[in-house]
């Protein structure tokens, strides 16, 4: 009875929006922002990553290569670093041109975040649309198509998919 109560409870949690608990991170300039207050009613790719996870490191050039063929995709991609500046170090180490930005473990469970890097797709309405826990690839035409697609309902603007 007890495991059916508990099942059913984290059930009902991984099916609320991801938005409703408006996840938060600071930015590079130390302030706080949010998926509530800076990205209601828009959809958004948020991408939790960490400096000292091997997947993360691998998988970030390729993202961030993404990221600047698809400036019309709202990407938030937040550290787990110990600090900003562990974050802004790494990213200037490797050439990799996002923002730094920073929230903590506290944070990330609001998201059930329980692996790294997680790639979380958020519609315009806050719903979870897709979770991807571990290294995405992000040449993968499935992927790039539910994405785009994504942002195409999400501004009515035409994204021709990837063939």
């Amino acid at each position: 009875m007890l495991r059916t109560i508990l099942g059913l409870g984290i059930t009902l949690m991984l099916a609320m929006p991801a938005q409703a608990v408006d996840f938060k991170w600071m930015n590079a300039e130390g302030e706080i922002q949010g998926l509530e207050t800076d990205y209601k009613n828009q959809a958004v790719v948020v991408h939790v990553w960490a400096s000292w996870c091997p997947p993360c490191v691998a998988e970030m050039p390729e993202m961030a290569a993404w990221m600047l063929k698809h400036p019309e995709v709202k990407v938030v991609a937040v550290s787990l670093d110990s600090s900003l500046e562990d974050a802004q170090n790494f990213l200037n180490r490797e050439h990799i041109a996002i923002p730094a930005r920073l929230t903590d473990q506290r944070e990330a469970a609001k998201l059930w975040i329980r692996g790294l890097p997680t790639t979380i797709l958020l519609n315009a309405k806050g719903e979870r649309v897709d979770t991807h826990i571990g290294m995405q690839d992000w040449s993968d035409k499935a992927w790039n198509n539910e994405v785009l697609a994504l942002f195409q309902s999400n501004e009515n603007t035409s994204h021709p998919s990837i063939d």
